[in-house]
């Protein structure tokens, strides 16, 4: 499920990001954790992931340089727990999540977002 985000970076989008990919061996509890060869871990690889395909009305590469900027941004400004706090949030509230919700809830996403977009 995605959800558009209205005003700041257009093209990306506030989406359900999933913690657990296939053939995973749990859910992990922090960024790095299931490191594959790049040494990006199964969050990471799975946020980047599901940003990159949510994006798909930019460029493959415009997208996955944004979609990294943010990844960036948010370990940067918040710790896993957090951000899996936001995840929990989207998952639970589906087709009730807005723009605005998200900015008041998660400010640090939606600063994130808009430090990707200048």
């Amino acid at each position: 499920m995605i959800y558009r985000a209205s005003g700041g970076l257009s093209g990306l989008v506030i989406m359900v990001l999933s913690l657990t990919g296939c053939g995973s061996s749990g859910v992990p509890q922090d960024w790095d954790q299931q490191a594959d060869a790049t040494g990006k871990g199964l969050a990471e690889r799975n946020f980047l992931d599901a940003c990159i395909d949510a994006n798909d009305n930019l460029t493959r590469g415009k997208a996955q340089s944004i979609c990294e900027c943010v990844l960036a941004e948010v370990q940067e400004s918040v710790l896993y727990g957090e951000y899996t706090r936001l995840d929990s949030h989207l998952k639970k509230h589906g087709d009730e999540v807005t723009a605005e919700g998200i900015a008041d809830s998660f400010p640090w996403f939606t600063e994130a977002v808009d430090t990707c977009d200048s």
